[in-house]
Order: structure tokens, then C-alpha cells, then sequence
């Protein structure tokens, strides 16, 4: 049964300035180690990071909250080792789902050089 549906698009150059602005403070605040550790120093790691960012908000959308009361840690996007985006939940996070019976996620990720965008669906 679906339980919830979020979508977030962003602009990859949103996420550059972000991290030449505020470099580590942005990136510790906002991702978890996990998620850096993947690709993070690739040409493509704006790109990339700005996907998990979309699907950090879709998750938020998903839970019907945006981002009241929600660490970004709170919510991990990482990939299994075939590719595909995965939801790892702690903390308020976890809590809210349980409390809306979710048991599972589907998490799509797509982007280009300019815009990232993702799409959450609980279940």
C-alpha cells in the first residue's frame, strides 16, 4: 500500500555554490559519511550529491512533514552495490515512519550537468 509520494528537482549549481560557500560545514551538515564516500571527489560529484539531496526531499515530501523536525543525516541515500538508490532512516526519521506504518522505500534518482531529480514512494 502506498503510503506516501515525494518529488524534489534542484539544480546541480545549487549544491556547487553551496559547497564553495560553505565547503565541509555544508557537506557534514547535509550528508552522511556514507554518502560522501561514494564518488565524492568525481567530476560527477555535484551531480551526485545534488540526486541525494533531491532524494533526502522527496523522502521528507514522502513523510508529508518537508523539512520540519527532520535532521538531513536523519535520512541516508546510498546505492546497493548494483546502483540503485536505497533509504536508510534513523532517529525522528525512523520514528515518524514506523509511526506511519511504512516498512519500505523506492527511491529513482535521475540528473544531468544542470538539474537533479528524485522521486520518493513509501510504502
Amino acid at each position: 500500500m502506498i503510503r506516501g509520494l515525494g518529488i524534489d528537482v534542484i539544480e546541480v549549481d545549487r549544491i556547487r555554490r553551496a559547497v564553495r560557500r560553505w565547503g565541509e560545514a555544508f557537506l557534514f551538515r547535509v550528508f552522511t559519511p556514507a554518502e560522501l564516500s561514494r564518488g565524492s571527489a568525481s567530476a560527477a560529484a555535484a551531480e551526485r550529491l545534488a540526486g541525494r539531496f533531491a532524494a533526502k526531499e522527496a523522502v521528507m515530501k514522502a513523510l508529508g512533514i518537508g523539512r520540519r523536525g527532520i535532521g538531513w543525516q536523519e535520512i541516508e541515500i546510498t546505492v546497493d552495490p548494483m546502483g540503485k538508490p536505497e533509504v536508510r532512516l534513523t532517529g525522528r526519521a525512523a520514528a515518524m515512519a514506523d509511526r506511519l506504518g511504512i516498512t519500505a522505500w523506492r527511491v529513482a534518482i535521475s540528473h544531468t550537468r544542470l538539474v537533479a531529480i528524485a522521486q520518493a514512494l513509501a510504502e
